[in-house]
Parts: structure tokens; sequence; C-alpha cells
């Protein structure tokens, strides 16, 4: 309102949650809890080589992320959000609305070996509280 006034209204949603993703070689490092609701995610390269990030929902009764990764009998997973390759001291920021439950970051980026980065331990599981 012009003049000083205010105004009277729905109260403003509350500020979203802040999560520090850091991707080295071969990890994720993060908060095993996270709140719930609208949260963005700093996500930063602080390894020697291109990292990635892929946010997926994790069923309840799946087995720990690592194991499904290791495993013949992979269950799908809906995947939420993904940060493409970033290199060496790259990061990127995003949003989104996570209600309680299982989550997983994995790395799906190979080396030149050819292995995935998951496979060798860029995976790691967290809950929305």
């Amino acid at each position: 309102m012009i003049g000083g006034g205010t105004t009277k209204g729905a109260p403003l949603p509350p500020p979203p949650g802040n999560v520090k993703v850091t991707m080295a070689e071969y990890r994720f490092d993060l908060a095993s809890a996270v709140p719930r609701g609208r949260v963005v995610f700093d996500v930063a390269n602080i390894g020697a080589i291109d990292h990635a990030l892929t946010l997926i929902e994790l069923p309840e009764d799946v087995p720990p992320l690592d194991v499904q990764l290791h495993s013949t009998e992979r269950r799908g997973a809906a995947t939420l959000a993904r940060v493409p390759s970033r290199p060496p001291g790259g990061g990127s920021r995003f949003a989104v609305d996570l209600p309680p439950g299982r989550y997983g970051l994995v790395c799906f980026l190979a080396d030149p070996d050819g292995v995935i980065h998951a496979l060798k331990g860029m995976n790691a599981e967290f809950r929305v509280t």
C-alpha cells in the first residue's frame, strides 16, 4: 500500500530449508536429516574430476541404496532433480519440495574404466523429517 499503510492478508510461507552438498571422489557429503517442505540444495564439486548429482525418492521397502546399485535385481526409483556434470570447483543450486521420507543421491558419470561413480561409492541416503 502506498503511503506507509499496512495490508492484511495471508502470511508469507516460511523460508526454504537449505542443504549444502559437496561432491568429491567418490562421495557426497550432506546432513543425514533434511527438513521437509521446500528445500534449496547448494551443490559444490570439491573434487579433482567432474561429478554429477541425481536426487531420487526411495520407497521404504527398498534395500539400502548401495546394496541396490550392486544388485542384479534393482528396483526403479523416481528421479526428482538432476545436476548435470560439473567440473572441479563448479556447482549448482536447485529447489525441490520434499515430503517426509527416504531419498538418495547418485552420481551416474562413468570414469575412463567404464564404471559409474555410484558403484565406486558415490551414493548417499538421507531422510526428510
